[in-house]
Parts: structure tokens; C-alpha cells; sequence
């Protein structure tokens, strides 16, 4: 007992240092789905460019908000030219009649005055102007209105390659998982093989079974290594794929394995229904909509008047004529009598625009609608399949064992023993493919639905079933 008790603490400490060794020596430990989630999220370069075109919408949205406040502007200017003014002035009668009496009738004022200068306008001139917009017909807010719509439509379609990107990386995360499952049945088979190889040299040397049958299990051996050859390249190519995705060049184990979920899977009503409240495709058309709205109005305003306050002040005073102001305010309206645009064409596209949106948003709910019914009807026939299967696999299982037997007793020939084996391998390898079936129709519910973070948190339900 004593000895018992230390060797535990002596165990636990071999293992400890086990542990630190593998850790020193960088050993890559086991990549969830949600780890490889998170780092294609922040390694792909299509999100980036997505983010950046969210950045982009918010910046001139951003830079719209005032549009409705003042504008100043300062302009300076250096200027070469003159400018000659003439005055002819008739004075009028009783003036001059005054100007007589007052010089005891000697002419002082004369009939006609002449006042003739040229100014020389050559210099700098400097003036700060300012306009301010106080009623555009709508215009500036349906600006406004329309640059907010279009960071949505941006961040909608942002969502939506999320969601299409993380159903794609599902499919190759285990996309992989089947391969290297099918490469590992494979070895296995080709191992039963080479065991069964051994097995016949040895009956054959009993004469116990022919040198036919011997060769005919040699064959069988060498279809299992082509067959473990065509899954290896498969794997790698799976394998090829998913490291491309996470930018990568080596790939570890991968710790989620193939599953299915034994519990409820929701109705196709309720996922319709999440699709229709979540959906980032339905978000992105519906901002469209309201964009081409703010458009419509926008074109109305062009038949408004437009009120506004200016105002101006020269800076440089000594080389302005007489009759420029120092400094100059009030108020205008503008009204558009005839436009070289077509006002009521430029009405009609915009309210064109606005229907083919309404028409694009019922058509993008019917085919949600249906992609949601398509995932969720293929998901709950992959899970049947797999349920399906397992009875194949143990009668296959049975199946092979009857025959190993039978052939050692000469009973069965190779052939028998190769078709029992390719029967349980095929029965295996549908039940995994069953499985991967059902991971991706999952997953492609979720991304469907605008709820593609939920899939990761299903992993966790208390009615996962790891794939055998």
C-alpha cells in the first residue's frame, strides 16, 4: 500500500513533465471549429474588404450630416485689369437758377456735368463668402437618408458573406474529418488485407485452400491499397482546402468531430420564421428599398424652390472699385423654371427603381423561404440516414466476422471474405458521409437563417452524438 502511494504522486509527476515537453516542443494542439472560425474571420482578406467597405459608407455618411450648415469659403485671387468710368449728369434747372442767384447771376453750376476716371484693378483681392441652405425641397435630407441606408445595405452584405463563408468553412473543417475517417478505414482495411495475405500463404502451405484462392486474396489486397491511395489524395486535397481558407501551411488535428443531434430540430416554420426576422440578404434589400425611397423623394425636390442666406466680405479693400461692397448679406430663392435635365424622367427612374426593389425583396423572401425548407428537409434526411445505417454496419460487421471464420475453415473463398469487407467499409463510410451530410445541411440552415453563430453553440447541446 505504501509502495501504491508513491508511485501515484511519482506518475503524476511523469506525466506533468510529459506534458511541459510537448508544450516546449511546440506540439500544435487539437483545432476546434470555433478556433478555426475566429481565425478565418480574422485572416481572410474578402472580410477585410468587406469591413473597409463598411468603413467606407459610414465615413460618407459621416461626412453628409452637415450638408444642411453653412458653407465658407476664403478665395484668394491676383488680378490684372482697369476699369474706366464715365458719369454725364444733366443738373437740373432751379439748381442752377439757385447757383446764379447766389453769384448775382454769373453762371456757377453748368447745364451739364462730365466726371470721367480710370481705375487701375491690378492687385490682390481676397473675400471670404458664405452660403447656408435653409430649404432644399428635401433634397439634403433625402441625401442624408440615402448615404445611412447604404452603410446598412453595407453591413448586411458584410453579414451575409459571413454567414455564406462560415457555412463554407463547415463543409471543408469537416470535409476533412470524413476524408482522414475514410483514409483510417482504408488503412484498417488494407491492414485486414495484408493480415488475410499472411493468413492464406499459411493455409496455402497447409494445403488447405489453392493457389487460386491465395492469389485472389493478393488481388483484394492490392484494391484495398488503390482504394487507400484514392483516399489519401482525397484527404490531402480536403486538407489542401481547409489550410487555404485559414491561411496556414500545416493542419492539426482537428478536435469537433463528425456528429449528429439526437434531440429536437426545431420546425420548418420556426426556422422560416427566424430566416424572415435574422436574415442579413433580406436586411441588405430592404436598405436598398429605403435608399431608392429617399431617391424618389429626392427627385421631387428638384420641382421645389430653394431658400438660402449668403453673404460675402473683401478682405482687401484698396483695389475695389467704387461700387463693390466692403461687405455684402441676405437671402435668395431659386426656383427652376427650365432644367436640362428631364425633371419628370429623372422622377420616373427613381420611382422605377424604387418598384424593381419591392420586386427584388419578395422575390429574395420566396427563394429564403425555400433554401430554408431545402437545408432543413435535407438535414432531417441526413439524420436518418445515419440512424439508418447503423443496423447496415452491424450486419456487415456480423457479416465479415461469418466469413473470416468460414474461410479459415475453408467454407467461404476469398472472394466471399473481399465482398463482406468492401460491404462493411461501404456501410462505414455511408454512415460517416451521413453524418457530414448533416453537419453541412445544419450549417447551411444557419447561415439560411442569419444565425450562423448559433451553429457553434450546438456543438455543446447535451444531445450531441460524436459520428462512430
Amino acid at each position: 500500500m505504501p509502495i501504491a502511494l508513491c508511485a501515484a504522486p511519482a506518475a503524476a509527476l511523469l506525466l506533468a513533465l510529459a506534458a511541459l515537453t510537448a508544450e516546449a516542443a511546440g506540439t500544435p494542439s487539437a483545432l476546434t471549429f470555433e478556433d478555426a472560425r475566429r481565425t478565418f474571420h480574422e485572416r481572410a482578406d474578402i472580410f477585410r474588404a468587406d469591413t473597409a467597405e463598411v468603413a467606407r459608407a459610414q465615413h460618407a455618411a459621416e461626412s453628409a450630416k452637415a450638408l444642411s450648415g453653412p458653407k465658407v469659403d476664403l478665395t484668394a485671387m491676383q488680378i490684372e485689369g482697369r476699369k474706366e468710368l464715365n458719369l454725364d449728369v444733366d443738373v437740373p434747372a432751379n439748381l442752377q437758377a439757385l447757383g446764379n442767384r447766389l453769384t448775382d447771376g454769373r453762371p456757377l453750376i453748368p447745364s451739364r456735368l462730365s466726371f470721367s476716371e480710370n481705375y487701375d484693378l491690378s492687385g490682390p483681392r481676397a473675400m471670404i463668402a458664405a452660403t447656408w441652405p435653409i430649404y432644399t425641397g428635401g433634397q439634403i435630407t433625402a441625401k442624408q437618408n440615402a448615404l445611412e441606408h447604404e452603410v446598412r445595405e453595407a453591413a448586411a452584405s458584410r453579414d451575409a458573406r459571413l454567414e455564406e463563408k462560415d457555412a463554407d468553412l463547415a463543409a471543408r473543417y469537416w470535409g476533412v474529418q470524413l476524408a482522414r475517417s475514410v483514409e483510417d478505414l482504408r488503412k484498417k482495411a488494407l491492414a485486414d488485407e495484408e493480415e488475410q495475405v499472411h493468413r492464406a500463404k499459411r493455409f496455402e502451405a497447409k494445403g488447405l485452400i489453392s493457389k487460386i484462392e491465395r492469389m485472389s486474396v493478393e488481388v483484394s489486397r492490392d484494391a484495398a491499397r488503390r482504394e487507400l491511395v484514392a483516399a489519401g489524395t482525397s484527404a490531402r486535397v480536403a486538407e489542401a482546402e481547409l489550410m487555404s481558407a485559414l491561411r496556414e501551411k500545416s493542419l492539426p488535428n482537428l478536435a469537433t468531430p463528425l456528429f449528429i443531434l439526437t434531440g429536437d430540430l426545431g420546425t420548418l416554420s420556426e426556422w422560416q420564421a427566424r430566416a424572415r426576422a435574422n436574415s442579413p440578404v433580406l436586411a441588405r434589400i430592404d436598405a436598398q428599398k429605403s435608399r431608392a425611397g429617399e431617391g424618389v423623394r429626392a427627385a421631387e425636390g428638384a420641382f421645389h424652390p430653394q431658400v438660402f442666406a449668403f453673404g460675402t466680405k473683401n478682405l482687401i479693400k484698396h483695389y475695389l472699385t467704387p461700387v463693390e461692397p466692403d461687405w455684402m448679406v441676405g437671402i435668395g430663392v431659386k426656383f427652376t423654371l427650365w432644367s436640362n435635365q428631364d425633371r419628370f424622367a429623372a422622377l420616373a427612374a427613381a420611382r422605377s427603381v424604387e418598384e424593381k426593389a419591392g420586386a427584388a425583396r419578395s422575390e429574395a423572401d420566396n427563394q429564403l423561404a425555400t433554401m430554408v425548407e431545402v437545408a432543413f428537409l435535407r438535414t432531417t434526411q441526413a439524420r436518418e440516414e445515419y440512424d439508418l445505417t447503423a443496423s447496415t454496419v452491424a450486419l456487415a460487421a456480423e457479416n465479415l466476422r461469418l466469413r473470416e471464420s468460414s474461410f479459415a475453415e475453408g467454407l467461404s473463398t476469398a472472394i466471399d471474405v473481399r465482398e463482406a469487407r468492401t460491404q462493411l467499409v461501404g456501410a462505414q463510410i455511408a454512415q460517416r458521409a451521413a453524418a457530414y451530410k448533416f453537419v453541412v445541411s445544419w450549417a447551411m440552415l444557419h447561415a439560411a437563417a442569419g444565425v450562423m453563430p448559433d451553429f457553434s453553440n450546438t456543438i455543446g447541446r447535451a444531445d450531441f452524438k460524436a459520428a462512430q
